[in-house]
């Protein structure tokens, strides 16, 4: 598991070599009610278009790994005490 912020660069990096993975939107401040899962592939997460530091700086920052019941692990640290995600992705339906 990794958290990448203000790290557009490395983040997409790690997306490109673990495309398998899953990945953990959050915002930049801990917020329990905004913890969104999606898989590493998902354009919404990974959109080259965007401007540098849309992903990682900003308002938002983003928690990888290979597999969800980390990112499960994550979601309790961010205030979720059941380890639950806000929401899954509808788009990539991780």
């Amino acid at each position: 598991m990794i958290e990448f912020k203000n790290a557009d660069e490395a983040y997409l990096d790690w997306l490109q070599k673990n495309p398998q993975g899953f990945v953990l939107n959050l915002r930049q401040l801990c917020d329990p009610g905004y913890v969104v899962l999606h898989r590493a592939t998902c354009r919404m997460i990974s959109n080259s278009k965007n401007l540098s530091g849309a992903y990682t700086a900003r308002s938002y920052r983003k928690i990888c790994a290979v597999n969800i019941s980390e990112l499960q692990k994550a979601a309790k640290q961010e205030g979720r005490a059941d380890g639950s995600f806000s929401k899954r992705c509808g788009l990539c339906d991780p």
